[in-house]
């Protein structure tokens, strides 16, 4: 008995060290694969996005229509994306000053920096 439980007790411990003998070789494999695959990521090209440009028309009619509605103290910036408002306007026009920016922009976001007095 106890020659058969050594028998068994041997050949697995031959087993586990080919076992472990092979996944040394799969670590290597695996190294050099990842080594590829970092080289192709370098390599890639980064993607660009594109760039807010400014938009002295919209400017234009978001200022005209400020001044239209009385608003003189505000000022305005423009790009193709967004519309920004700084300067001071009297309390309780922030709102109508805001709409009217909307409205004369047509769908661009509005940025309020606008204050009360």
């Amino acid at each position: 008995m106890k020659i058969k439980f050594l028998a068994v007790l041997g050949l697995a411990a031959v087993a586990g060290l080919a076992g472990c003998r092979s996944d040394a070789n799969t670590n290597t494999n695996t190294a050099v694969v990842t080594n590829t695959m970092n080289t192709n990521m370098t390599m890639s090209t980064p993607m660009s996005t594109p760039m807010a440009t400014n938009d002295a028309a919209t400017q234009k009619i978001v200022e005209d229509a400020l001044k239209k509605g009385g608003l003189n103290d505000v000022t305005v910036s423009a790009t193709t994306t967004e519309v920004t408002l700084r300067g001071t306007v009297a309390k309780g026009k922030l709102g109508e000053a805001v709409r009217i920016a909307t409205d004369a922009s047509k769908g661009k976001k509005v940025v309020n920096q606008i204050s009360e007095k």
